[in-house]
């Protein structure tokens, strides 16, 4: 079975709502995620520097 690829656009909205304090398995049960998909978004997106983030968001 291929994986399933989410935009970054998805992945910057899961990890913004995570950081406004919601929780990995309330998200992943919102979105039908796996909570490895979750924290793997979080963990990810952390090590990239903010400025590249927003350029790829706003592409």
């Amino acid at each position: 079975m291929k994986a399933e690829r989410y935009s970054a656009e998805f992945k910057s909205s899961i990890v913004d709502l995570y950081n406004e304090g919601c929780s990995a398995n309330s998200l992943a049960n919102e979105y039908h995620l796996a909570v490895q998909t979750v924290t793997g978004c979080v963990k990810n997106l952390k090590s990239i520097p903010t400025a590249l983030i927003l350029k790829i968001v706003h592409f």
